[in-house]
This record gives structure tokens, sequence and C-alpha cells, in this order.
């Protein structure tokens, strides 16, 4: 699940898996509304000819954001991106939107910001995978997977919202087993009627990403959709987790922050939230953890 990106303190977490060459151009024509989850979204088709799945609503930041973060650990995210303003053309007319009316407005122009995914012809996706079971359970970055979701507050960690992508390059075809939806991030955790996405009062009331490490099993703190698969992880995952993370910076993670358009004061915030609940799994992995065992 993992792949090795080098020394993390070289790596920018602004663009991170994305770059600006690749980067959407408008204007867009509108192919379809894409109504799967519960935000709006739309297939569309950028001025090079190229393929995105845009996203509108309070889910932007927190998947921008979330997905740099998640790349830094070496897990494998969807090429995404913060797409400020745009223009949709409508080849057949301006069709009868199920969600999208409020944030396109009658010129075809975006209301609001849009999260962008890159959809090439290389990628297939193959339907969603299970967290609490399967061959990836196994593997060492399922770990870093899990404690990414906590550090987060990734509460809507659906089944659903994972992706099997099958990859094909010059060296063959891999499969990915990615989370494909960040939406629900950097809010409270918790039940249908005290959680939130995306508010840094909310997600400063977080508990500790670590309740307690006893033998060789870390427990988590985390409430929310699977909660099951994210009651704890071995505790080699959390070495291997704060081996990759030591030498993330704060600025790496503002610099996160920064690819969301997180305002000043957002962007520090989040920033130092997570930063510090990442260093906490990074001192419980350590020679000399901190949390205190039980064996």
């Amino acid at each position: 699940m993992l792949e090795d990106r080098g020394p993390i303190q070289n790596l920018d977490l602004y663009w991170g898996n994305a770059s600006p060459d690749r980067a959407p151009i408008s204007p867009f024509t509108f192919l379809s509304e894409d109504v799967d989850g519960t935000n709006p979204k739309a297939i569309l088709q950028d001025a090079n000819g190229v393929l995105w799945n845009a996203k509108w609503d309070e889910e932007v930041p927190a998947e921008i954001a979330a997905t740099r973060l998640a790349w830094a650990l070496g897990l494998r995210v969807e090429e995404t991106y913060y797409v400020e303003d745009g223009q949709i053309v409508f080849p057949h007319g301006k069709p009868h939107f199920r969600r999208l009316g409020s944030f396109i407005d009658k010129t075809g122009r975006f209301r609001s910001a849009a999260r962008f995914e890159r959809r090439g012809p290389e990628v297939v996706n193959k339907g969603p995978w299970r967290l609490d079971g399967g061959p990836v359970v196994a593997d060492g970055g399922y770990s870093i997977l899990i404690l990414m979701n906590v550090v987060m507050a990734n509460w809507d960690a659906r089944d659903s919202n994972n992706k099997i992508l099958s990859i094909a390059d010059e060296r063959g075809t891999t499969d990915w087993y990615i989370v494909g939806d960040y939406g629900a991030c950097f809010g409270k955790m918790g039940g249908a009627f005290s959680r939130s996405k995306y508010k840094l009062g909310d997600f400063l009331q977080n508990r500790p990403v670590i309740t307690s490490i006893r033998g060789q099993t870390a427990y988590l703190e985390y409430s929310g959709s699977n909660s099951a698969a994210h009651a704890s992880v071995p505790l080699e995952g959390v070495r291997l987790f704060a081996k990759r993370a030591s030498g993330l910076s704060l600025k790496q993670v503002e610099d996160a922050f920064r690819a969301a358009h997180a305002s000043d004061a957002e962007l520090h915030g989040f920033a130092q939230a997570t930063y510090q609940r990442i260093q906490e799994v990074v001192r419980a992995g350590s020679p000399v953890g901190s949390l205190a065992r039980v064996d």
C-alpha cells in the first residue's frame, strides 16, 4: 500500500502528487452530473481534453489538505486540485441539476471553489474494498492508513468510500487500495448529530489519537464509520508511521492547508493541531514511547 517517496522533509506538500503542469484548464465541458455520495459533483472535460470529477461544497478544502498529508506518509491518493473558479460549457443546453444548481450560476460560472480529481484512461476503478478484511490488512501501509484516518478525524470511513484503482503504466498493472473520499476530515468525530467536517473549533475537541499501548497493540480514539477497524493497530504499525513521519515539519503541514486555500487563521490552527496529532503518534512509536505500556 505504501510508496517510497524518499525523505519526508524533502516533499512538497503544496502540490503532493499533483503538479501545476497537470492542473485543470477552464473552460470545462459538462458531460454528466455525478449523484454518488452526498455532495454536488460533475464529470467535466477541460480545455486540454482531460476528464475530471469535480466536487463542490464544504468537503473541498478537507479533501485537498488530507490527500497531501496522506500522500506524504506514503499512501497512494488520487491526483487532486483546488480550482477556485471556472466556466462550464453545456453543449446540449444546461440540464436540470439534482444537486449542482446552487453552485453553478446561469452562465455556467462557478459560485464557489471545487475539488477536481483527475480521471485518466490508465486508471480503472474496480470498486470498494473492506477495511476489516482482505490481504491489505497484513500490509504495513494499512496501519498508516488507519492512523491517518484517526489523525485527520475522518469519521466517514465507510467501505464505500474506499477504492481499488487498477493503474497501468510501463511496468504493468498495479492495484491501489486507497481511501477514495477524505471529505469528512478535520472536524469533530462522533455520532450523527455531533460530528462535523473541516471546522477548526470542532477539530480541536477531538481526544488524543492513541489511548493506550498494551503489549504489541496500540488502542486508538475513534468515533465514526467502521469504528471496529479503527479500534487498534499493531505497535509495529505505529513504529512504521513514526519512522516515516518523524522528519515532517510544521511548515509542510501548513503547505497542505495552503493548497486547500485555508484562511490565515484556519491555516495555522489546522496545521498546528494536525502536526501535534502526528507528533503524538511519532512519540508513541519512538524507542522510548511517551505512552505508558501495559504488558
